[in-house]
């Protein structure tokens, strides 16, 4: 009844409003137009009023006196806008009026700016003061009636109008006229529904801006609340100008600087209200760069002369409309898509207000640029937008107290839910706690060896329980707090149980538990495998905790488009004989069991136990074939008898740095370090560490992150593994680790197992990217060019027969630079600066062989750098030298100067390749660096990426054309004795 009593106010109210737009009287019906400067409204009798629309006489430039009219008057259609150059005039009209109308009225609009009318050489209005010059002209332009009482039937009408304030001059809205009373009574309506309008637009205004103000976290009721007011204040400066009529002394520059500003801002805050309400509609920074035209329109507005920039208004007008319609366009799509943030009943009532709006923003449009005057559909598109925007507030806030409802519901349930588990969980961990302090005791008094190590077995297994039950505790707080991520997919339920009883082996065999499985190898169910796996061994393990000495019967049947699990006792259970106790990982299993779409049961058959899990079929299909994994003897023998390489841990807390020595004595040869000035100092004495674990909170003048990045200025990526300790998975957290330097990292605490596989896996990175340089670098063995040889071996030749000191020297210069390139990959990545400057000596005087005296090279080296123990990467300069032989001197003309410059500063070595050949253009430079061209030499290519790859150092190219090129490399100091000096020489 309520209900009904609540429709039917709104009804009553909606017919009240409709009623109040549309029965208004206006012109719109009444089709008689002046003709030729004539307007016969004799005929007129179902309309107390007419338009004085149609074809005026109109001389430009000049005042016509109203007796008489000028022989050069032209035609001109009314209302409409000057032509640019006019900026006075006179318009004159012949009216024949209705017999009935004794005392006549007329309605101005708008007539810019400033004008006379006459009627029949009488003065009856004149607002401001009409001149032929801007300074002798005194602007207004209010909306106003003239009323006067004609003497006979025919009257004519004469208006002098002069405007040097705005691009469209002239009548721009229709002037009506008729019967005073008639005139009166609709001037009044119009009046009265604007002046209501204004009134609810301020306590609408008020009402949101107090609602902001009551929660400032909700912006959208700011936006809402000043879209309100100014939107009230538009009205007033528009239409019947409630403004001047109010205040007619009020200031005409300043008037027209408030009607456009306040025109443009109220659109630009009502976007910013609707990106408000759907964050999802638009980017912050996309809808600023959409409204920053209106807003700059709207400043300039503000601040220039009135109606400088009116000559836009166009322009701006239909780019307010066209943001409308992209915003409707927008949503809409959202909306179907349902990649909207907000539910759907509010999209579309908020699509509705957008609708409302852009009428209201397209009728306005019409009024301003093609002279209407009829504002019907104004109303509506106010009225409506208005009205909507309310009701989709209401609807928002129905929704949010819906859900707020929703969410108390849901967290009660899971708090009462949570202390039942926490209650269930604490009794779980007393026991095993109890256990495990006592049997740690007797380990401390116990002599015999063999006992001591079955006890410690025990601890082990009653420890990871109580760890099992913490991450049941954790799992469970994800899924009631929706943080647990359930992957369904078609998942082998045989297969799943197997690697379930593999891991329970030892338990069922102590037990003396036999297992009778009968699920058929091709049942397919949809499950989280990971999930599917957990439930299944918290059965077991209950099941396996109430029995002893009995087989246990596993075994799937088909239910309708479920599968059911049944695991069944032969006998009484060892605790049959009460209530079964519940435990938390029962209540796990069951809200893993309920993500998956499934249920778990327990209860009591005979004289048998059996646990019933429901799963969803998924199909029946041979499984993939599974390569089972075979232990090898004789690769866990070689791999205890490898030589155990160095492991650093940085740690503050002295306790969990000594448990993870103990964990991983057995594989690596671990030291300690508990600050981070005392691991950088190890690490500087002894550089044979094969990786670093640092925790991400270490106290000190030196912070993880930092000590990081010193590492990383004396070891690459691929030299020296470091795995980061962190408690908590920040995304920023974890780019800054990367950023500085980190191979990988680690949440805390985790398992032994979790930490060998991290650790295997970064060893296994590092090997894989050491053994890929080696083939990298075997393949620029295959990379010398052959025409070299041969240009080298024609040469050495040639000079058999002339000069066999020569030929000999530079066979033997050729058999250094060869051994050297064959040796590399054989001897590493690094070599001496010393063996670089060798090589490159070598190679360039078999290249004077055949360029004669045409080449020159030279060394300009620091004479405090130490060649011998300086070490870059192999191959690093030579290729540089030969791209700048025999690409920037080869097509040279004449003699050509090849230079190796190398200095030290602030821990870095500088090194360029200069010559003075054919250079190269910057599109050409460009390609090289970003290795973006096809022939790029391979040289060049392996030079660019290993120095960014092996020493986070940098490359860059000088060149022009016909000038020479310049290649300098710049990397951090790395010194210490070659590694390689015993291999083969």
């Amino acid at each position: 009844m309520k209900k009904w009593i609540g429709c039917l106010g709104v009804a009553c109210a909606l017919i009240a409003i409709l009623y109040m737009i549309f029965s208004d009287e206006d012109t719109s019906s009444v089709h008689i137009k002046a003709v030729d400067g004539v307007l016969d409204l004799r005929g007129l009798s179902d309309s107390p009023f007419a338009s004085l629309a149609g074809d005026w006489k109109f001389t430009s430039s000049s005042f016509t006196s109203p007796a008489e009219l000028s022989k050069k008057a032209e035609h001109v259609p009314v209302p409409g806008p000057w032509t640019p150059n006019t900026q006075w005039g006179t318009y004159q009209l012949t009216v024949y009026l209705p017999a009935d109308w004794s005392d006549v009225g007329l309605r101005v609009r708008n007539i810019w700016s400033a004008h006379t009318i006459y009627v029949d050489g009488q003065i009856i209005a004149e607002i401001g003061k009409t001149a032929v010059t801007k300074q002798d002209t005194v602007p207004s332009n209010p909306s106003y009636e003239a009323y006067f009482r004609p003497e006979n039937r025919q009257i004519v009408i004469t208006i002098h109008a002069s405007n040097f304030y705005n691009v469209r001059g002239g009548i721009v809205l229709p002037i009506d006229i008729g019967d005073a009373e008639a005139i009166k009574q609709d001037v009044q309506r119009d009046l009265s529904l604007e002046w209501a309008a204004v009134l609810c637009l301020l306590l609408f205004g008020m009402y949101h801006l107090t609602i902001y103000l009551l929660r400032t976290k909700d912006e959208a009721f700011l936006y809402s609340g000043l879209y309100f007011l100014i939107l009230a204040l538009v009205i007033a400066l528009r239409g019947e100008r409630l403004l001047i009529r109010e205040f007619p002394s009020f200031p005409f520059e300043l008037y027209f600087r408030l009607q456009d500003a306040s025109t443009y801002l109220i659109s630009s805050l009502l976007l910013v209200f609707i990106a408000k309400i759907i964050p999802s509609a638009m980017k912050q920074r996309t809808l600023l760069l959409l409204l920053l035209p209106l807003l700059l329109y709207a400043a300039l507005n503000a601040i220039l002369p009135a109606r400088t920039l009116s000559g836009m208004q166009y322009l701006f007008y239909y780019y307010m409309d066209g943001l409308f319609v992209i915003f409707i366009a927008r949503i809409g799509y959202l909306t179907v898509k349902n990649r909207i943030s907000i539910r759907r009943n509010e999209a579309v009532i908020l699509i509705m207000m957008l609708l409302f709006l852009a009428l209201f923003a397209i009728s306005s449009s019409s009024d301003n640029l093609f002279f209407s005057g009829r504002n019907s559909w104004n109303r509506i598109g106010l009225i409506g937008s208005v009205l909507v925007m309310n009701v989709f507030l209401g609807i928002r806030l129905m929704n949010r107290t819906e859900e707020s409802e929703q969410l108390t519901s849901r967290l009660q349930k899971a708090n009462d839910t949570k202390d039942d588990f926490l209650k269930v969980a604490t009794q779980d961990l007393q026991k095993p706690l109890h256990d495990a302090i006592h049997l740690i005791k007797s380990i401390v008094r116990e002599r015999n060896h063999r006992k001591q190590g079955e006890q410690l077995y025990l601890a082990e297994q009653l420890i990871g329980n109580m760890v099992y039950v913490l991450r049941d505790l954790n799992d469970f707080t994800r899924i009631r707090f929706d943080d647990y991520a359930i992957q369904l997919k078609s998942t082998n339920l045989r297969m799943v149980m197997h690697h379930v009883l593999q891991l329970m082996q030892l338990t069922l065999a102590k037990k003396k538990i036999h297992i009778n499985e009968k699920i058929s190898k091709q049942l397919y169910v949809w499950a989280d495998e990971q999930a599917l796996a957990q439930v299944l061994l918290r059965m077991m393990t209950e099941v396996a905790h109430d029995t002893a000495e009995d087989s246990l019967t596993i075994e799937a049947v088909m239910a309708g488009g479920d599968i059911l699990l049944h695991v069944t006792t032969n006998r009484n259970s060892i605790s049959a004989g009460g209530e079964r106790q519940l435990s938390s990982r029962l209540m796990m299993t069951a809200e893993l069991a309920q993500q998956m779409n499934g249920s778990i049961q327990y209860k009591r058959v005979e004289n048998a136990i059996t646990f019933t899990l429901k799963l969803t079929f998924s199909e029946c299909k041979e499984p993939d074939t599974v390569t089972e994994h075979v232990y090898s003897v004789q690769a866990a023998a070689s791999a205890e008898e490898r030589e155990l390489q160095t492991l650093l841990i940085v740690d503050d807390d002295v306790m969990h740095g000594e448990v993870m020595r103990g964990i991983l004595s057995d594989t690596y040869q671990v030291r300690v370090a508990y600050t981070a000035q005392e691991a950088l100092d190890y690490y500087s004495n002894h550089p044979d560490i094969a990786m670093i674990m640092i925790d991400d909170i270490i106290p000190g003048s030196m912070n993880s992150l930092e000590l990081l990045q010193k590492i990383r200025k004396q070891s690459s990526l691929m030299e020296l593994p470091v795995m980061m300790m962190i408690s908590s998975e920040y995304p920023r957290h974890i780019e800054a680790i990367f950023a500085s330097g980190a191979n990988d990292y680690i949440i805390k605490p985790f398992s032994k197992e979790t930490l060998m596989a991290r650790l295997n896996a970064a060893e296994q990175t590092k090997q894989s990217m050491q053994k890929a340089i080696k083939y990298e670098m075997a393949f620029l063995q295959t990379q010398i060019k052959p025409h070299f040889l041969y240009n080298a071996l024609s040469n050495i030749i040639s000079f058999c027969y002339t000069d066999g000191e020569r030929a000999a020297y530079l066979l033997t210069m050729l058999s250094s630079f060869l051994r050297y390139i064959f040796e590399t990959s054989r001897d590493g990545q690094f070599s001496t600066l010393q063996k670089e400057l060798e090589i490159i000596e070598a190679y360039v005087e078999v290249e004077k062989a055949r360029f004669g005296e045409r080449l020159t090279f030279a060394y300009d080296i620091d004479p405090l750098i130490d060649t011998e123990n300086i070490r870059i990467p192999s191959l690093l300069l030579q290729p540089l030298v030969e791209n700048a032989i025999r690409h920037g001197l080869f097509d040279k003309e004449g003699p050509g100067h090849v230079q190796v410059s190398i200095s030290a500063r602030d821990s870095l070595l500088h090194m360029r390749v200069t010559d003075d050949g054919v250079g190269m253009t910057a599109e050409r430079r460009a390609q090289l660096l970003e290795g973006e061209t096809a022939n790029v030499g391979i040289g060049f290519t392996n030079v660019r990426r290993r120095v960014a790859d092996l020493t986070q150092g940098s490359l860059e190219i000088d060149s022009l054309p016909d000038k020479g090129t310049t290649i300098q490399i710049t990397i951090p100091v790395k010194e210490g004795l070659d590694d390689v000096e015993s291999h083969s020489r």
